[in-house]
């Protein structure tokens, strides 16, 4: 009982270690910093994504009540900048940036003024993808089951290190988190990342990334492999470790 607790915990620090990873090192990661006017901070984040309602409410924090401050932005491919005044709300500075079809791209950054020194943040202009909105529900049951199958992944490695191992078993609900995920999941979320319910009907190859998809072919392939060879310890660690790989850089 001590040592399957022992591999559980070990197997959630892995999960929780890799999807940081994962996070932080997203194309999407937003950009955040933080600086001094007149000693006083100023906080900023850029989000790289939007899926929500409405338009995209753009945010800086700062403790310095005497800052003003515009957000420039323009579509991908035009050459017009857009202007939006952020107003004043208590110790944020907030703007709306219009939201845009799902798809669609805008480049956008923010320009603070104190007297008559003016900075620019970031040094270069975020570009940022919206996408139709993404009920939370749908959200939450795409990182669970993602999340679930990398778990269980990480658990059925560690049975290279238990005597009274349960390989088989746990590869199944293993593979059954990822078709979960890739079957079912997966072209759901990006049916309405898309804005295709209700509205348009898009190539099934839209539907579906390649990760999720490799992710899922890849335990169908330990199944077999699993219950095929007499010892499977050592693919079953190979596996999780090709599972790992698979969901830190294939990104698409």
């Amino acid at each position: 009982m001590k040592h399957s607790l022992i591999l559980w915990s070990s197997a959630l620090l892995l999960t929780f270690l890799t999807g940081y990873i994962q996070s932080g090192t997203s194309e999407y990661y937003p950009i955040t910093g933080t600086f001094g006017i007149d000693e006083k901070k100023v906080s900023y984040r850029f989000e790289k994504i939007y899926n929500d309602k409405g338009d995209y409410t753009f945010i800086i924090r700062t403790d310095n009540p005497n800052i003003k401050a515009v957000v420039k932005w323009k579509k991908e491919n035009e050459n017009k900048w857009e202007v939006e005044e952020m107003r004043n709300d208590e110790e944020t500075l907030v703007a709306r940036i219009p939201r845009q079809n799902a798809g669609e791209k805008i480049l956008y950054f923010a320009e603070i003024k104190k007297d008559e020194k003016k900075y620019t943040i970031p040094d270069k202009p975020v570009t940022i993808l919206f996408q139709g909105y993404v009920p939370s529900m749908i959200s939450f049951l795409s990182n669970f089951a993602l999340l679930g199958g990398l778990l269980l992944s990480f658990r059925t490695g560690l049975e290279f290190f238990n005597e009274n191992q349960k390989i088989k078993k746990l590869t199944l609900f293993t593979a059954g988190f990822f078709f979960v995920y890739t079957i079912a999941v997966t072209p759901l979320r990006k049916s309405y990342e898309l804005n295709a319910i209700n509205n348009k009907v898009v190539p099934i190859t839209s539907l579906f990334d390649l990760q999720s998809v490799l992710l899922f072919l890849l335990w169908i392939a330990a199944m077999i492999i699993v219950f095929r060879v007499k010892n499977p310890k050592l693919p079953a660690l190979v596996f999780a470790i090709v599972n790992t790989l698979v969901f830190l850089f294939v990104r698409f």
